[in-house]
């Protein structure tokens, strides 16, 4: 029994000490601390955690911009792939300056922390440095960009210039034209008309005297090309040619009630005058 009591009044020293550690500010500060540690180790795991997110998104970023640019290099652009490699470098350029943001904003972040980061600061530099690089390089691009499309630009205009000034010769060639063979057609027109004698005194194309006229109204004439015309026909049994046309550059011949005038020689038969007048019976 006293064995028993010797025990129960160990056990309850024991607890008591044990209650009183633990009520101690000593032992409350030691907790305070570990929860702390605990904490910041937490708060430095998510902060590097983010920190490496950071990185490897950066990295992919500049990856696929390292890709994108190697292909523009190879384009043999037109218009279009033009105005696409344009938004193309404004979309690459964008990425660039949110992924500059990112990386000032998380060197800022490590600059105020009493941890060691001399990985991630590295990291952050090199990758600032090649956003650096790339964003040049960009610039560099667009300006090449801009000059092709200003000497673009040039190349139209003077090719716009050249047309209007093609347009305006070949209206000038076209009307030199026109006006060459008009004058060509003049020169070939020639007139006849074969008629009773009063009625070709009528017409004022004879006088009194069977003399022709120096202007004749040529509205009463039939009207032709004398490189088309060979043969002319009137509708009489007898023709008498009273214009000088030379005799041996035609021959009048009668067919089927009719007289055919052939015009063996033309330059010859209208050397002299462009009208024929021939009276017919």
């Amino acid at each position: 029994m006293k064995k028993t009591l010797t025990i129960l009044s160990v056990a309850l020293v024991a607890f008591m000490l044990s209650s009183c550690v633990e009520k101690s500010k000593k032992y409350q500060q030691l907790l305070a601390e570990k929860d702390a540690v605990v904490l910041e180790n937490q708060k430095i795991e998510k902060e590097y955690n983010a920190a490496l997110g950071i990185i490897s998104d950066v990295e992919n970023n500049l990856s696929a911009i390292r890709d994108a640019e190697g292909m523009m290099m190879m384009k043999n652009e037109n218009d279009t792939q033009r105005d696409q490699l344009n938004s193309e470098l404004i979309r690459m350029k964008e990425k660039m300056a949110a992924d500059r943001a990112k990386l000032d904003s998380l060197s800022s972040v490590l600059e105020k922390s009493n941890k060691d980061r001399s990985y991630l600061r590295n990291t952050i530099k090199k990758l600032q440095a090649q956003l650096a690089e790339k964003e040049a390089t960009i610039a560099q691009m667009q300006e090449q960009l801009a000059q092709k499309e200003q000497e673009i630009e040039g190349l139209n205009t003077k090719v716009n210039n050249l047309n209007q000034d093609l347009n305006v010769a070949n209206a000038k060639n076209d009307e030199q034209s026109r006006l060459i063979a008009d004058q060509i057609l003049a020169m070939n027109t020639v007139y006849y008309i074969g008629a009773s004698k009063k009625e070709l005194k009528n017409s004022g194309i004879l006088t009194s005297k069977y003399i022709l006229r120096q202007e004749v109204p040529a509205e009463a004439f039939t009207k032709a090309d004398k490189r088309e015309v060979s043969e002319i026909t009137f509708d009489a049994k007898k023709v008498k040619v009273l214009s000088a046309h030379p005799l041996e550059s035609y021959n009048i011949t009668p067919k089927d009630g009719q007289c055919v005038l052939t015009i063996t020689n033309p330059d010859m038969f209208w050397s002299v005058t462009k009208y024929l007048v021939a009276i017919t019976k």
